[in-house]
């Protein structure tokens, strides 16, 4: 591979801006929902997919709203000083795009009844807006890109001297957290895809449809089909667990941010059961029920357990960095530490 090539600070910064933008929005409708319930708590159920009542009867977000709200504001700190700053923004982007996109069709409809104008107009809006700023994201870190700054010699010996962490190249994945994420996302995506796979054949193809358009099927405003988001996530855990076999450096990034809706899934799910009493009382569920209970909590494990084994990326010293920057190493190939 040629000179590497980072992302310039100015473009760092302008995408840190956006993705706490996008924080902010998520915070303002959970705060907005905080008001509504008649107990703080009603919030977390309504998120685990429980019923309860808004004072004006309707809830704008879902389990989504508190996952993406960790995720960009961990992302917004990390990506101005990551050298994996482009992965994160470009990644980010697109979960925030494939999770939106589905509301400005259904915010639209006219089977969306029993809401505010006012509401439901500042609801797209926020919507239209996180779509926008997660497209900005993906064109921030592609037109963002320069080439990286040499090394320069210090401390009068010539060596190559300490620089902005973010003008390294992007460490890959180590060799041991690389299988483990191929296995446990290879693995997590497969058991998600055979769920839904399950639910096409029991609900049929008409029915079914509704959970990846979400044509009356939206119980929260912000919600995001069903069928739609699991479709996303194992698209992207099978993305993230071919390219951390392969070592592909963006596969750090793309696997840490894939962990979040993964692990928000699994978190609310196991949240709903212990509500419910299903772990308590697990050996007088059915055995499909069974599955579905021990799949949540396989979800949280997966999602945990990615996060540690890309936690860490391969590390390159210096000489192989000098080297690196001047196009005589390859990429992926410099000794560990």
């Amino acid at each position: 591979m040629g000179q590497d090539r980072t992302l310039a600070r100015g473009a760092r910064a302008f995408g840190a801006l956006l993705t706490a933008a996008l924080a902010l929005i998520s915070l303002a409708w959970i705060i907005r929902d905080f008001t509504q319930a008649r107990e703080v708590v009603d919030v977390w159920w309504n998120w685990a997919g429980l019923p309860a009542r808004a004072e004006d009867g309707v809830w704008v977000t879902s389990f989504l709203e508190p996952t993406l709200l960790l995720l960009y504001s961990v992302a917004a700190v990390t990506a101005f000083r990551s050298s994996s700053s482009a992965a994160i923004l470009t990644c980010t982007g697109l979960l925030t795009v494939a999770v939106r996109t589905p509301g400005l069709w259904n915010l639209n409809a006219d089977w969306m009844q029993g809401v505010s104008d006012g509401l439901l107009s500042k609801v797209l809006f926020s919507t239209i807006a996180a779509v926008v700023i997660g497209a900005a994201l993906i064109v921030t870190a592609v037109v963002g890109r320069r080439t990286a700054p040499p090394l320069s010699g210090g401390y009068g010996y010539g060596g190559p001297s300490r620089s902005d962490p973010a003008d390294e190249p992007p460490a890959g994945p180590t060799r041991g957290g690389a299988v483990a994420a191929f296995l446990l996302l290879g693995s997590g995506g497969v058991v998600l895809a055979a769920w839904e796979i399950r639910a096409w054949n029991q609900y049929g193809w008409d029915r079914y449809e509704q959970t990846l358009t979400g044509e009356r099927a939206i119980v929260r405003l912000l919600d995001a089909p069903s069928g739609w988001v699991l479709w996303a996530v194992v698209l992207l855990c099978l993305v993230t667990a071919v390219a951390a076999l392969a070592g592909v450096p963006f596969s750090r990034p793309l696997g840490l941010i894939t962990t979040a809706p993964l692990l928000g899934i699994g978190l609310f799910a196991v949240a709903f059961g212990i509500k419910t009493e299903l772990f308590e009382h697990f050996g007088d569920l059915g055995f499909e029920a069974q599955l579905r209970v021990l799949t949540s909590a396989f979800e949280v494990v997966t999602g945990c357990a990615v996060l540690l084994s890309l936690s860490r990326g391969e590390q390159r010293d210096s000489h192989t960095l000098s080297q690196y920057r001047g196009g005589t190493a390859r990429y992926g190939t410099s000794p560990q530490t």
